[in-house]
C-alpha cells in the first residue's frame, strides 16, 4: 500500500483547487496486495480540482489516498457531528474520483481529543459517523489517536486499567461494526520511538496495543522520530515484535506545517532498500503546498516501484537479495536513491524544463562548523555539456512517459543509469562515467560553457567582478548585478525557467535534515567569511594570502546571492500562477535575507570584527527554525531579533531585481537626485531646489556621507539607487562633529536669506543624554517612491543594523517628523517605538528607538 494522506501531523495542504474543507482527490497513492507503501496528504480546500489533475498518482505507482485534514472541523474538533447534505456531496465526489483512478480512499477521523472511551453515546456517535461515510462508498478507514492528552477522565479510569486498553476497545468495536474492512488503520498515541517510555520494546502502552488490537487492524508508525531522517528494516524489527504485526509507516519527511518558512522540494531519500518487506504500507505526509509536491510524490513512486522488485526476493535481513555490493561501498553512494531507479530527477517536469536522465543532487548535511568549506568538484568538458540538450515537457508528458527499469548491474555501477534515447522518449542524454559521477556530487561547467548549475565556486586566483570594499573615485563603478559573459545570455523575463534555475530552486529548499548544494555553499561561505574577517582590512597596499582568499570567497558568495536574487525575478515572471503563489513566499524570504547578508559581507571587507556566535543543532528538524532562511538569519549579528525578519509576502510579487551594497564614492549624486525626486513641494520650494540642487540631500544625508560613510548602504534597482540606510556607531560623537564641523561648512555654503535654508542656520536640539546612553547609535533610512517592495526596504535596514550590532551597538534611535506618517509607519514595522523622553528643543519631531 503506497499512498498520500491529508496528514494528521501536518497542516492542511494549501492548494488552489479542492472543495472547501476537503482535499485534492487525485492526491492518492495506490494500494497493492503484498506491497506496502502509502502516501498521506492533508490538503486544504479552495475549489474543485479538474479531473485531468486527479490522475497522476496511479501513474506514479501509488494506490492510496488518506483523508485526514486537520483544518476540517468535523475530522477532529467536531468529530461527533455528521456531514451535511452539501458536505456529503463533496465527500462522495472525492471517493468517486479515487475509485475512478483505481486509488483506495481511506477516511480517517481523530476522536481522541475529547472522547470518553467508556461512554456508550460517544462510541455510538463515532460508529454513526463512519457508517455515514461508508454509505458514500468508502471501504477503508483509520482511527487516529495521535497528539492527544494521555491522561484519561475519571470515568475512563474507572472502566479501563490503561489508555491503551481503552483505545483498543474502541478500535476493535468500530472495526467489527464496520464489517471488518480489509483496510483499517490505527494511529497510537505513542507513534514513534522518541515518544515511547522508555523504549518501544519496553513501552507498556505499545505492548498492550499489540496484544489487544484485533489482527486485522494495522498500526501506524513514524519511525525513530516524528520526522525521521532514516528508516531501515533493522529499526522496524523491534516495533514489529512489540505490535505483533508489521507497521504502516506514516512518513513526515516532507511535512512542513511545523515551520511556516520551510518547504521541501528534494527527492524521497533515507529509506533503505528492502524496507517494504517489513511494512504493510507507507503513508507520506507531503508539503502543505500542492505545487511543491511533484518531486516528493514522483520520487516516492519511483522508490516504491523499485521496492516491488526487491520485495519479491528479499533475504532474511530485508535487503536486496540481488545486490552483492558491500554496505561500506553503498554508503559512499549518493543517498537520494534507495534502489535501482528509485529517485527520479529532482527537477520536476511540471515546473518547466527537464533534462533526460538528470540525476538527483546528493543531499549535503547540515553544517555545524565555522570553518567548513565546500567539497571537491569536478568539471564537465564543453562537449559533454553540449551533448545533453534540454527540451520542454509538460506534466502530462512527464508522468505518462515510459518507466525504465534498471538491471542490478546498472544499479551497482552508477547512481543514474544511462538511458538510450529510445528508452527515454525524445530527450537524449549524455551519461557520465562512474568515475566522473563519484568525483563530484555537483559538477560545475567550465568557464566557456553555458551555465547550468548555480553551485559554481571560484578559486582564489579568479578575478573579482564587483567590489567588496568601497572604490576610490578613480575606479569604475560596478554594475548593479553581476555581469553576464557572452557565453551566458540572460533569458527573457517571461521565458520558461531553465533546468539550472529549477535545480537552484530545489537546492534552496531540499530536505529537513539536508541542504542542497546551493544552500550548503551559501551557508559555508557565510560562516567562513565571518569567522575569517579579522584578516581583512581597508588597506590593500600589502594584501596577505589570507586576505586574498577571503576576498575570493566573498566574491563567490556575492555571485551565489546574485544568482538567487535573479531566480526570484525569474520565478515571478516565468512560473505558472499556482506554482508562483505556493513557492514565492519562501523564495522571497531567502532573497531578502541574502540581500542583507551579501551587503554585510561586502561591508566586512573593510572592517575588523568578531563573528557572531552560531546556533547549535538539535534532534528534530524544527529545532532549525526557518531552514536555510533561519540559519542565514542566525549568522547575522541581529539574528536574535526575530521581529526584524518577519515581513508578510506581497500580494502581488514584483519582478524588480535589487542589489544591496555599501556606499561608493560616486553614489552621492544619485542619492541626492533620489531625495529631490521624492519631495512633493510647492513651486517656490521647487525654484529654490533648482538654484540649490544639493539642498535636500545635504539636509537628509550630507552629515552621514561626510562623517560616517562606512555605515551607509545603498539599495539599487535596474534604474539606479532607490534607497539608503545611513548610521553612526557613536551618535554622541557624531552629533558633536556635525555641530562643530559640518554645520559651519553648510552655513557657509547656503545663505540664510531664504526660509528654506534656515535649517542649517538653526542650532539643532540636543538629544537627551539618557537616550544616547541606552541607544548609542543613530540611523536614518529612506527609499524612493518607486520602491514598493517592502522586503527589499527591510533588508536595507537589516544590513545597517547588523553592521552597527557587529561593532558593539546595543540600541539605535532616529529622529522623525511627527507629520511624516509614512516614515513613522516604516520605523514602527521595524520595531522602533517612541521614546518617552522630553525633547523640548524640537516639538515637531519624535525620537524613536529600538534595542539590538
Amino acid at each position: 500500500m503506497v499512498g498520500l494522506s491529508t496528514g494528521s501531523t501536518g497542516s492542511c495542504l494549501r492548494c488552489q483547487r479542492a472543495p472547501a474543507g476537503l482535499p485534492e482527490p487525485g492526491a492518492a497513492v495506490a494500494l497493492q496486495a503484498g506491497a506496502a507503501c502509502k502516501l498521506a496528504w492533508k490538503p486544504a480546500g479552495h475549489g474543485a480540482a479538474p479531473r485531468k489533475e486527479r490522475a497522476p498518482l496511479r501513474r506514479w505507482g501509488l494506490n492510496c489516498y488518506m483523508y485526514a485534514p486537520k483544518d476540517e472541523l468535523k475530522h477532529r474538533l467536531l468529530w461527533r457531528e455528521p456531514y451535511t447534505e452539501h458536505e456529503a456531496a463533496h465527500m462522495c465526489s472525492l471517493i468517486e474520483a479515487a475509485q475512478e483512478q483505481g486509488v483506495e480512499f481511506v477516511f480517517a477521523i481523530s476522536a481522541g481529543q475529547d472522547m470518553v472511551f467508556s461512554s456508550a453515546g460517544d462510541r455510538l456517535l463515532l460508529q454513526q459517523k463512519l457508517r455515514q461515510v461508508a454509505a458514500m462508498g468508502c471501504r477503508s478507514f483509520a482511527l487516529l489517536f495521535d497528539d492527544i492528552d494521555p491522561c484519561m477522565c475519571q470515568a475512563d479510569r474507572d472502566a479501563f486499567p490503561s489508555l491503551a486498553q481503552a483505545q483498543a476497545s474502541v478500535a476493535n468495536e468500530v472495526y467489527q461494526e464496520l464489517g471488518q474492512p480489509p483496510i483499517f488503520l490505527f494511529c497510537p498515541t505513542e507513534y514513534c520511538s522518541s515518544l515511547c517510555s522508555p523504549s518501544p520494546s519496553q513501552s507498556c502502552y505499545l505492548l498492550t496495543i499489540g496484544r489487544e488490537l484485533l489482527p486485522g487492524i494495522s498500526v501506524i508508525w513514524t519511525g525513530p522520530k516524528v520526522v525521521s531522517q532514516e528508516l531501515s528494516a533493522a529499526l522496524l524489527e523491534e516495533v514489529e515484535g512489540v505490535l505483533r504485526r508489521p507497521p504502516i509507516i506514516w512518513d513526515n519527511l516532507y511535512a512542513n506545517d511545523y515551520d511556516c518558512r520551510r518547504v521541501f522540494l528534494g527527492p524521497y531519500t533515507g529509506r533503505a532498500p528492502g524496507l517494504m518487506a517489513r511494512l504493510q504500507g507507507l503513508l507520506l505526509n507531503p508539503n502543505c503546498e500542492l505545487q511543491a509536491n511533484f518531486i516528493p510524490i514522483h520520487t516516492l513512486g519511483s522508490w516504491f516501484r523499485s521496492e516491488l522488485g526487491s520485495c519479491a526476493h528479499p533475504d532474511h535481513a530485508g535487503t536486496w537479495s540481488h545486490s552483492t555490493q558491500p554496505e561500506a561501498s553503498r554508503a559512499d553512494m549518493p543517498q537520494t536513491r534507495s534502489g535501482p531507479g528509485a529517485a527520479a530527477s529532482p527537477v520536476p517536469p511540471a515546473l518547466v524544463i527537464t533534462e533526460g536522465g538528470a540525476s538527483p543532487v546528493p543531499p549535503a548535511p547540515l553544517i555545524d562548523g565555522a570553518g567548513a568549506s565546500p567539497g571537491p568538484t569536478a568539471s564537465l568538458t564543453p562537449e559533454e555539456a553540449r551533448s545533453s540538450p534540454m527540451s520542454l515537457l509538460t506534466l502530462e508528458e512527464a508522468v505518462s512517459g515510459p518507466t525504465v527499469a534498471l538491471t542490478p548491474k546498472e544499479a551497482r555501477t552508477s547512481p543514474t543509469a544511462p538511458v538510450t534515447p529510445e528508452k527515454a522518449g525524445s530527450v537524449p542524454i549524455a551519461p557520465l562515467t562512474p568515475e566522473k559521477r563519484r568525483s563530484s556530487p555537483t559538477a560545475p561547467l567550465m568557464p566557456d560553457e553555458p551555465r547550468s548549475s548555480p553551485t559554481v565556486l571560484l578559486t582564489p586566483e579568479e578575478p573579482m567582478s564587483s567590489p567588496t570594499a568601497p572604490l576610490t573615485p578613480e575606479e569604475p563603478r560596478s554594475s548593479p548585478t553581476a555581469p553576464l559573459t557572452p557565453e551566458e545570455p540572460r533569458p527573457s523575463p517571461t521565458a520558461p525557467l531553465t533546468l539550472g534555475e529549477v535545480r537552484m530552486l530545489v537546492e534552496l529548499f531540499y530536505l529537513p535534515y539536508h541542504h542542497g548544494p546551493l544552500a550548503q555553499h551559501l551557508l559555508e561561505h557565510f560562516q567562513w567569511l565571518q569567522a575569517n574577517s579579522l584578516s581583512v582590512g581597508v588597506s590593500a597596499a600589502a594584501p596577505s594570502a589570507g586576505a586574498g582568499r577571503w576576498r575570493s570567497r566573498a566574491q563567490s558568495f556575492a555571485r551565489l546571492c546574485t544568482q538567487t536574487c535573479r531566480l526570484h525575478v525569474r520565478l515571478v515572471g516565468a512560473a505558472g500562477r499556482a506554482l508562483l503563489y505556493d513557492l514565492h513566499p519562501y523564495l522571497w524570504d531567502i532573497r531578502n535575507v541574502l540581500l542583507a547578508a551579501s551587503a554585510f559581507i561586502q561591508w566586512l571587507g573593510c572592517q575588523s570584527i568578531t563573528a557572531p556566535i552560531l546556533l547549535q543543532g538539535d534532534a528534530e528538524p524544527w529545532a532549525q527554525r526557518g531552514g536555510l532562511f533561519g540559519e542565514l538569519q542566525a549568522l547575522l549579528p541581529v539574528g536574535n531579533s526575530s521581529d526584524l525578519f518577519y515581513q508578510p509576502p506581497p500580494l502581488f510579487p514584483s519582478r524588480q531585481l535589487y542589489v544591496l551594497r555599501p556606499l561608493l564614492p560616486q553614489d552621492k549624486g544619485e542619492l541626492y537626485r533620489m531625495c529631490r525626486e521624492g519631495l512633493d513641494c510647492d513651486p517656490k520650494v521647487a525654484e529654490i531646489l533648482v538654484a540649490h540642487p544639493d539642498l535636500l540631500g545635504d539636509r537628509l544625508l550630507g552629515s552621514f556621507l561626510s562623517l560616517s560613510p562606512e555605515y551607509t548602504f545603498v539599495l539599487e534597482d535596474e534604474a539606479g539607487p532607490c534607497g539608503y540606510a545611513a548610521g553612526a556607531l557613536c551618535a554622541e560623537g557624531f552629533l558633536q562633529q556635525r555641530d562643530h564641523g559640518w554645520l559651519p561648512a553648510m552655513r557657509h555654503k547656503y545663505p540664510r536669506d531664504l526660509e528654506a535654508l534656515l535649517f542649517f542656520h538653526t542650532e539643532p536640539a540636543a538629544v537627551p543624554l539618557p537616550v544616547l546612553r541606552r541607544f548609542p547609535s543613530l540611523v536614518q533610512l529612506g527609499t524612493a517612491t518607486r520602491t514598493l517592495d517592502a522586503g527589499a526596504s527591510r533588508s536595507l535596514a537589516l544590513c545597517l543594523l547588523s553592521a552597527l550590532r557587529a561593532n558593539g551597538s546595543r540600541g539605535v534611535f532616529c529622529q522623525v517628523s511627527a507629520a511624516d506618517q509614512q516614515q513613522l509607519s516604516f520605523y514602527s514595522k521595524l520595531g522602533f517605538v517612541a521614546l518617552p523622553v522630553a525633547w523640548d528643543g524640537c516639538p515637531g519631531a519624535w525620537l524613536l528607538g529600538r534595542l539590538l
